[in-house]
């Protein structure tokens, strides 16, 4: 919007009163002639300089803020970069009147007119970068608002992260989770089943009998699987997708970024259904922006954050508004949305940034990004927490489970995902050598703090458990693995990458003998059997020189075809004024 359009929507007494802070225009009366003689003194680029030397500082970083922002001069993000707006006159509490500052002739609103961006350009400065600054060492321990120590729990995700992606997979696999037929969601049993598959405990204790939104790991990583793709659900229950088995079989990174991308842009679950004390989500009036636009901002932003330090929390709040990486979440001017009581919990400003946004933020890094293994996590009980102990609202309960996030580290797996490394290389071993094979086919587990639940499901396929540690590798096993889908090379790469030292050669002739007795017998294509009158009409049949081409006779009145030859067959047949019934 150009100067003169904005000025002509001021009122005389309003446009009188910048005049004021004009040398040129303080005694013209007349609206046309004083926003002639306002837009020619801002257009010219003497006294525009002679104006911009006596802005303060701050004033100064403001104009500097929209030149640079497209000519929108965005108030929070400039307050989370320098802790206030330019000074204005002080007014007493019980009157206010419109009184013009010298920057209002900048920015008018929030607005820098376009026809005078141009002319600032010798003027302006560069940006400020914002740039968020981690430690190196973790914290132990975090004040809250009223001055009380509260120690922090400690989560380093990444190796537990994929672990337990490839089990919630792997449960999958085996048909073991189920959903509900109305909600779609999975199911309590589910659940609990999930758990008891994961490396370490859930993040929070879990108490004896909870419910399935009490829970993180295993609620983030069905809601990430599905929402990048690795998981369908059907009427009967989840299955893996062609992705999610590709990744199962692999654990190939390029497959993960490839679903972590998916799941950034199309994931359809609303995190805002995580923040259990949020009311209103569901009422008629309220208008929700996609989720994948939020989740966008947040993931954008997280990739201009350095790597392998630990970042507060409340400096990454800034960051998201100082970058312009700030997220609608209602496309309503008003909030529908509340905590406690709609009467008295109605969100505004500060706090309804604080509570939706902030709270949306830490589900999106703790459920999903935590899970799944790309960021680790410093934290409090939500009961401690005090997260929202600034606000105005009364609320004495948690507003949710991740009101206790105080400090994130993006780790390697993280910088791989964010795209701020070209290719994953794990902090650690992903593949340690766990055990040693004998040439009797003895398995002895050496490691057993490092032996995951992955690791003893995969190695139960191919060898019977023993005691204490042993196994003993099992051709029936591993032909029943192979039948059930299981990929050969898979199992044979998890032998020799688990394995301390090179394969016995007694081993790898057995494991190759089970391999070529594997290939001599294979399933033919399904057919379809056809039995006609008499054995006339099967003669007459055969005798055709189209359905000869692909029938077979079996005995005087059975035909066989293969089953991709049905349209074929059924039409010729009609040509011939038969038809096949059934």
């Amino acid at each position: 919007m150009e100067l003169s359009e904005i000025l002509y929507q001021k009122t005389v007494d309003q446009l009188k009163q910048l005049a004021q802070l004009a040398d040129d225009c303080h005694k013209i009366t007349r609206k046309d002639d004083l926003v002639g003689c306002i837009r020619a003194m801002m257009l010219s680029p003497a006294a525009l300089r002679q104006l911009w030397r006596q802005l303060d500082d701050l004033a100064q970083k403001a104009v500097t803020s929209a030149y640079h922002n497209d000519g929108e001069f965005n108030e929070a993000a400039f307050v989370a970069q320098y802790g206030q707006l330019p000074a204005r006159p002080q007014h007493e509490w019980w009157s206010w009147r419109y009184q013009p500052i010298l920057l209002d002739l900048f920015i008018y609103d929030t607005i820098l007119p376009s026809d005078l961006i141009p002319v600032l350009q010798d003027l302006v400065p560069p940006p400020e970068r914002f740039q968020v600054q981690g430690l190196t060492n973790a914290p132990k321990v975090v004040m809250s608002a009223h001055g009380a120590v509260m120690a922090l729990m400690s989560a380093e995700t990444e190796q537990i992260g994929l672990h337990d992606l490839t089990a919630y997979l792997r449960l999958v696999a085996q048909g073991a989770l189920g959903i509900s037929t109305s909600s779609r969601k999975i199911t309590l049993s589910s659940i609990r089943k999930i758990v008891d598959s994961l490396m370490a405990e859930d993040f929070l204790p879990l108490p004896d009998k909870y419910r399935a939104n009490e829970t993180i790991r295993p609620s983030g990583l069905d809601v990430f699987a599905r929402g990048a793709g690795l998981v369908t659900d059907h009427s009967y229950g989840l299955q893996l997708t062609e992705t999610g088995q590709q990744y199962y079989q692999s654990q190939d990174p390029e497959i993960l970024l490839e679903a972590f991308e998916r799941w950034t842009q199309t994931g359809t679950f609303d995190e805002l259904s995580r923040i259990s004390a949020l009311k209103g989500l569901g009422a008629r009036a309220t208008r929700l922006t996609q989720p994948t636009t939020r989740r966008e901002a947040i993931i954008e932003a997280l990739s201009w954050c350095p790597v392998n330090v630990w970042i507060d929390i409340q400096d990454f709040y800034r960051a998201v508004k100082i970058w312009h990486f700030d997220f609608d979440v209602e496309t309503t001017f008003y909030s529908n949305l509340y905590v406690g009581s709609q009467e008295y919990g109605m969100l505004y400003g500060d706090d309804y940034w604080t509570i939706i946004k902030g709270l949306y933020i830490n589900v999106v890094l703790w459920e999903y990004l935590g899970t799944i293994g790309a960021v680790d996590l410093l934290y409090t009980n939500p009961e401690e927490a005090g997260f929202a102990e600034s606000v105005d609202i009364y609320y004495d309960e948690s507003y949710s489970l991740f009101d206790g996030l105080k400090y994130f580290r993006i780790n390697n797996l993280g910088a791989y995902l964010l795209g701020q490394a070209g290719e994953y290389v794990p902090s650690q071993p992903l593949a340690p050598a766990i055990f040693t094979i004998s040439a009797d086919r003895t398995v002895t587990i050496t490691q057993p703090d490092a032996f995951t639940p992955n690791d003893q499901y995969q190695l139960v396929l191919m060898a019977e458990p023993l005691e204490n540690g042993h196994y003993r590798l099992d051709t029936q096993r591993i032909l029943t693995a192979l039948e059930e889908g299981h990929d050969w090379q898979y199992l044979v790469d998890f032998l020799r990458d688990r394995h301390d030292g090179l394969l016995p050669d007694k081993i790898l002739a057995w494991l190759e003998e089970i391999r070529e007795n594997s290939q001599v017998f294979k399933k033919g294509e399904t057919a379809l059997f056809i039995k006609v009158q008499s054995a006339e009409v099967a003669e007459m049949v055969m005798a055709d020189s189209i359905l000869r081409k692909f029938c077979k006779q079996i005995d005087s009145r059975i035909l066989v075809i293969p089953a991709n030859k049905e349209k074929a067959f059924r039409k010729r047949l009609k040509e011939l004024e038969y038809v096949l019934l059934g």
